[in-house]
């Protein structure tokens, strides 16, 4: 109680640009800022009171800085901290400027800023790089065949490329949500309450059975089907029933991640171990791992790749383009991602492992050096996040994929 009057007899500090500045700085140490900056949120505080503080943290060199400026920075309307030390400027907006998340479409990518702007690059096709969103404050990207979507820091999504099959003009206009995911031309978005929201494309199905609840905690899209997970570890699908999506989920057990592939998925138990369903016409059920303990799980086309608690990983499922055949046999693991016939792990010491079909250089061209964070894939391209916020892309490039990225 005590930390809440402190901080609240500093904001009414504010209000009075006269106060005695040593009692001013003497309360500031004492602030919490995340709470400063849930006020600003709430709009308990106003801009100028928000560039004050910014002047003040920049005076008492406190690391919450960058995060108030990032927070100036998108106001509206704009003001500017032209007061601040100008080579401190310079160095946050260097700053903001790195990535902190990436996604893969089937021909394009999209880079998640630190400052929550968007940046879209690749194939333009079908204006997967047209009208992407230029404000900023988004927290979450996902990335369909040819569309994108994003999930703003006040719970809206925005969803832009190609709309043949509604996938922008059916998004959702309100709503508080937390999470979003693509699949082909569909995506789906999950509601801070635990109900989800379907839109796009419903040629298969993928609107018109999803459930209706709520207190899901996880979404995942395959080709034309959508999959969630609840809070009590139980699985609903929904969508194309052609490959039988639907028909052998799993209907019991406590389960703590889902991934989808094409046409299958794979569900993960709090026991490590790991349960498969849907198409079987490529062998993604053959040969899946039945014991272990697995942390992480992803899907390509038609194979699946495990990451194990040891750093090792499995992989199953087709083999025509050499998906399990060079799969990584060492350890040190700490996650995986996959393509449409490749994959990609990345191990601790940052260096990057691909296997699989290689038919458009996916691992020819992969980076060598160890200084990655994060990776996505395409269909047939895939991206790693450096350590310093830069990306690096490589594998097929027919349709720019590695072309116009910001370095």
């Amino acid at each position: 109680m005590d930390k809440l009057i402190k901080d609240s007899k500093y904001i009414q500090s504010l209000e009075n640009q006269d106060d005695n500045i040593e009692e001013y700085i003497n309360l500031f140490p004492t602030v919490d800022f995340d709470l400063l900056i849930k006020y600003y949120n709430d709009d308990v505080i106003d801009n100028r009171d928000l560039l004050k503080i910014a002047e003040d943290m920049n005076y008492l060199n406190c690391n919450k800085l960058e995060e108030v400026l990032i927070k100036i920075k998108h106001s509206s309307p704009p003001i500017g901290y032209s007061s601040l030390n100008p080579d401190l400027i310079r160095e946050i907006d260097i700053e903001l400027e790195k990535f902190t998340k990436i996604a893969c479409g089937e021909f394009h990518s999209v880079g998640l800023r630190k400052d929550g702007t968007v940046v879209t690059f690749g194939s333009n096709y079908y204006n997967q790089r047209d009208n992407f969103p230029k404000d900023g404050k988004y927290i979450a990207i996902a990335c369909g065949d040819s569309h994108s979507v994003a999930l703003k820091n006040d719970g809206s999504v925005v969803t832009w490329g190609d709309n043949s099959y509604n996938q922008m003009d059916n998004s959702p206009k309100e709503g508080k949500y937390i999470a979003i995911s693509c699949g082909g031309y569909h995506s789906v978005a999950l509601k801070s309450d635990g109900r989800v929201v379907t839109w796009g494309n419903k040629n298969y199905n993928q609107r018109k059975n999803s459930p209706k609840d709520g207190k899901y905690i996880a979404i995942a899209c395959g080709y034309n089907y959508s999959v969630a997970l609840k809070s009590d570890g139980s699985v609903a699908t929904w969508g194309d029933d052609y490959n039988n999506q639907r028909d052998d989920f799993p209907t019991e057990g406590k389960y703590t991640a889902i991934a989808c592939g094409y046409f299958h998925s794979v569900a993960l138990k709090s026991d490590g171990t790991l349960v498969i369903w849907g198409c079987n016409y490529c062998g993604q059920r053959d040969n899946f791992p039945s014991l272990g303990k697995y942390i992480a799980i992803d899907c390509g086309y038609k194979h699946s790749v495990a990451l194990k608690s040891d750093g090792t990983i499995v992989t199953w499922g087709n083999n025509n383009d050499n998906q399990r055949n060079n799969s990584p046999t060492d350890n040190f693991y700490i996650a995986i991602a996959c393509g449409y016939n490749h994959s990609v792990a990345l191990k601790s010491d940052g260096t990057l492992s691909t296997w699989g079909d290689n038919a458009t250089n996916q691992r020819n061209n992969s980076p060598g050096d160890n200084l990655y964070i994060a990776i996505a894939c395409g269909d047939y391209h895939s991206i790693a996040l450096k350590n310093d916020g830069h990306i690096v892309i490589w594998g097929n490039d027919d349709f720019k994929q590695r072309h116009d990225y910001p370095i």
